[in-house]
């Protein structure tokens, strides 16, 4: 029998499963929107390890609190290769969630290609080759907190890296670093050499599921609408506020003095934790919605830390608080709670309209914001929605009016509140260019700015439900004819103190 010898070509490489879950796609779907639908053959799916909340290589650090709003912040940025805005994005982020990995607590984006695009077998064979392995992310923040005296680092005396004896009895030393604080924004994630967070990685890894943390679809089902502006918020109607927590949401039950605590899909907690409760001089309930948060002397836990410690495994968790709603007539008796480490109580909560909810969320809010319902949803039954206010001064209570002519060289914009009037000459004004993204040169007006226009005019008015003082700027957020985000920001023209305005996102 004779044979054929020659060359044998082989492939050692395990073929490339890239199927993806209907979930993932329908969140590029929700979350991204493009115009048309994507379908499971349309893209590449990855995920990066972005940050973690270990000190990076500036000196700063993302703590845990901070990591659920950043990860709202990630959803519908762009991914870039080297943080260079010189070129377009490769990909777009669409899903984040703060997992634990090798006992850190991390934000995992997740993110996607068009397999139709060019270049894009090269980007996923690099990515899965190891090839493009590290990754980083750009993003604005106001406060760079000091971890030795929790003041702004850029002025207070300490140094990032630098070791300080901290006590009165120079117990310790400590080694300095920053905290970012009061994130604005996600720019965008990039590709890079090197990160400067340890340990980054862009991964094939794309379930749901950690394994360690929960990150997967189920949980969107009691995770809140994550909204950046109130004009997204009905103006009519009235909204239940209360501080946003990282908890569990519960149902509690009491009953002829015994207590009763199951989970919102029903999984019961077991009854020796229920009892190191101090509910003996509670009112009776009967399913009483509530958040089960978890502490560590008074430092807030995370949801997995509570997990953790109900399935009775090690972790900080030290005591736990249920935070009830506020059901009509249930008032719980002063002293409820005295001594005992697991305790009952009324979550704080205010009772607003679009118009004041800013700043009665101010008055109530955590490092995350608040979560808010409106009035006619029971909490027991809907997600409700997460708001964090902007860290600046608010003004509230506002309303503007317009003034323009069609075809004239200006339009008049005065901002009323109460004592508060402002008014702004707004130079080759044109509305539709205004909507479209166009900006504008303004100048603060003169009473005679008003005569200029009172040939043909129009006005047009309605609500500022914020107006964020920035400097000299400002940051409105309006209803009406103005709908959406608008910047008064201050610029040199001239030798002249001037104003750009736009809408912002546009």
């Amino acid at each position: 029998m004779s044979a054929s010898i020659g060359r044998i070509a082989a492939q050692l490489a395990q073929p490339t499963d890239d199927t993806v879950s209907p979930e993932l796609i329908a969140l590029i779907n929700r979350n991204i929107g493009p115009p048309i639908s994507i379908k499971e053959s349309d893209v590449y799916i990855r995920a990066m390890y972005v940050v973690s909340d270990e000190v990076n290589s500036f000196g700063g650090r993302f703590p845990v609190e901070e990591q659920e709003y950043l990860a709202h912040l990630l959803v519908d940025s762009p991914v870039m290769v080297g943080h260079r805005k010189d070129k377009l994005p490769i990909g777009r982020n669409f899903h984040a969630a703060v997992v634990e990995r090798d006992g850190k607590s991390w934000v995992k984006s997740y993110f996607y290609w068009l397999k139709s695009t060019e270049g894009a077998e090269t980007l996923r064979e690099n990515i899965d080759g190891g090839i493009y392995k590290e990754c980083s992310v750009g993003f604005t923040f106001l406060f760079p907190e000091c971890s030795i005296c929790g003041k702004d680092i850029r002025i207070c005396p300490h140094e990032p890296f630098q070791k300080y004896t901290v006590g009165n009895n120079n117990e310790s030393d400590r080694v300095a670093y920053f905290n970012y604080r009061q994130i604005e924004r996600v720019l965008e994630t990039s590709l890079v050499y090197r990160g400067a967070v340890p340990d980054t990685s862009v991964s094939k890894e794309l379930a749901m599921n950690g394994g360690k943390k929960k990150d997967n679809l189920s949980d969107q089902a009691i995770k809140p609408v994550c909204i950046s502006s109130l004009s997204e918020l009905d103006p009519e109607k009235e909204y239940l506020v209360v501080p946003f927590y990282e908890s569990l949401p519960v149902i509690v039950t009491c009953n002829k003095k015994v207590l009763t605590i199951q989970q919102w899909n029903g999984e019961p907690i077991d009854s020796k934790i229920c009892s190191r409760f101090a509910y003996e001089r509670l009112p009776e309930m009967d399913q009483a919605y509530g958040h089960l948060v978890g502490y560590r002397g008074k430092e807030r836990c995370t949801v997995e830390q509570v997990e953790r410690y109900l399935a009775g495994m090690s972790g900080p968790v030290t005591r736990l608080e249920i935070k009830l709603f506020p059901p009509a007539g249930l008032a719980l008796p002063k002293g409820v709670y005295d001594g005992a480490p697991n305790r009952i109580r009324l979550i704080r909560h205010c009772i607003a309209g679009v118009r004041n909810l800013d700043q009665s969320a101010r008055s109530i809010m955590t490092r995350m914001g608040v979560q808010l319902w409106s009035l006619d949803t029971n909490p027991s039954q809907g997600t409700g929605y997460q708001y964090r206010p902007l860290n600046s001064d608010i003004v509230e209570d506002k309303q503007y009016r317009l003034t323009f002519t069609n075809g004239a060289a200006a339009a008049l914009l005065t901002l009323l509140s109460g004592e508060y009037k402002e008014k702004f000459q707004i130079k080759q004004f044109n509305l539709a260019r205004l909507l479209r993204g166009s900006r504008f040169i303004a100048d603060k007006a003169e009473d005679c700015s008003i005569q200029e226009l009172q040939s043909g005019k129009t006005t047009t008015q309605g609500q500022v439900v914020t107006l964020t003082k920035r400097g000299e700027g400002l940051l409105m957020e309006m209803i009406g004819s103005l709908t959406g985000k608008f910047i008064l920001r201050p610029v040199k023209l001239d030798e002249h103190r001037r104003y750009l305005f736009y809408r912002l996102g546009s």
